[in-house]
């Protein structure tokens, strides 16, 4: 659960725009083409309507979403290998002049080439295609060779725009994909210390930064308009894990218990890997109810222990922390940390919710309130 990694996103949106684009022009091929179709077929000329042909042929590979991105490209790239080839042989065939339909036409194969294909190739194919056009032009000498030459300087600013175009894109995932890694824990997938710690600063720094109404009474301590919740999660005797079964077991388990963490988790909360065997929930809504209830639920899936490889049984402790008892997110993470270490020292496999302050250090001898969840297997 939990937001998106940055580098997933971008991909979705660059892949949903890319569709976009090909069925506007697709569309505007087929409609073209057909409305041109319609006034030339009568004269015997069918060229139009192979090529509105060759559009509508894309048009339900484009919509289905079982065909990928990739295959999608390949596609594409291979109808303007097929049209660019039909274009050579019509316009010899037809000893046609350079006009403003063959001026638009040509350019649209380079765009494709050039933003679906390595650089080499998509020179190649622009080149043999400009080269051949350029000689069936002037096989007519004398004509005017301008044309030609603005045709020439078309493309070349086209395939120079989409070429940095797709560098632009390519250092834009780059950038998002460095940016997943700084924010990911490498073993369990979760978010890392990082991106939780960045969340509560924007949480904490929204607080401070909202406007506050003149009152008659002040409000009360701790009190905000969009609490949230944290959870801190230990794996009870997680070094005897290691020590009986190895530290790759260890690495399993850590795994198993981020993924039924992450399942446990609502839509808008955030799983993240503590570091070592500690890991943190952060709860999208702060009330003390939602986190009992969350808690309940991590307890119940670990004493289920329903994981796909045969690991050893665990037990976790929680302590939990609502965003109004603190001023600030290390305060907050240092009350969720004392309420941790209460619940194991009051024998592990439980949910602690005190009313133990951060700053209290000698807070020992209170009584907790949250008892242990019987749910939950001690073995």
């Amino acid at each position: 659960m939990g937001r998106m990694p940055e580098n997933a996103l971008c991909e979705r949106m660059l892949e949903a725009t890319r569709r976009r684009g090909y069925l506007v022009l697709c569309a505007c091929s087929v409609a073209v083409h057909a409305a041109i179709s319609t006034r030339e077929l009568p004269h015997g000329n069918w060229r139009a309507a192979a090529v509105a042909l060759l559009s509508a042929a894309l048009l339900p590979a484009i919509l289905s979403r079982r065909v990928s991105a990739q295959r999608l490209d390949t596609l594409v790239v291979w109808c303007a290998n097929i049209g660019a080839s039909y274009f050579l042989w019509d316009f010899y065939s037809r000893g046609l002049e350079l006009g403003a339909r063959e001026s638009l036409t040509v350019p649209l194969f380079f765009a494709v080439w050039f933003g679906l294909l390595p650089l080499k190739q998509a020179v190649l194919r622009g080149g043999v295609l400009y080269v051949a056009l350029a000689a069936l032009v002037l096989r007519h000498w004398p004509t005017d060779p301008v044309p030609l030459l603005y045709t020439g300087f078309l493309l070349f600013l086209i395939g120079q725009m989409t070429v940095t175009g797709r560098q632009l894109q390519q250092e834009l995932s780059r950038t998002a994909r460095y940016a997943d890694l700084a924010l990911t824990d490498p073993l369990t997938g979760l978010f890392n210390r990082r991106s939780m710690e960045r969340r509560l600063e924007d949480h904490y720094s929204l607080q401070a930064s909202a406007p506050r109404s003149v009152a008659t009474t002040p409000p009360a301590t701790g009190e905000e308009a969009t609490p949230i919740g944290i959870l801190l999660i230990d794996v009870d005797l997680f070094k005897a894990v290691n020590d009986v079964h190895g530290h790759e077991t260890g690495d399993r388990v850590l795994v198993a218990v981020g993924q039924t963490l992450r399942a446990c988790a609502r839509s808008g909360d955030l799983t993240v890997r503590w570091g070592g065997e500690e890991f943190v929930l952060l709860v999208a809504t702060g009330e003390r109810a939602a986190l009992e209830h969350i808690c309940a639920r991590i307890h119940c899936a670990l004493a289920e222990q329903d994981w796909p490889q045969a690991l050893p049984r665990v037990t976790v402790s929680i302590g939990a922390a609502l965003s109004g008892e603190a001023q600030g997110a290390a305060e907050l993470l240092k009350l969720a940390d004392r309420r941790l270490y209460r619940a194991k020292d009051a024998g592990r496999a439980r949910m602690n919710m005190d009313d133990v302050q951060a700053n209290d250090l000698s807070g020992d001898n209170r009584v907790f309130s949250a008892a242990p969840l019987e749910l939950v297997s001690t073995r």
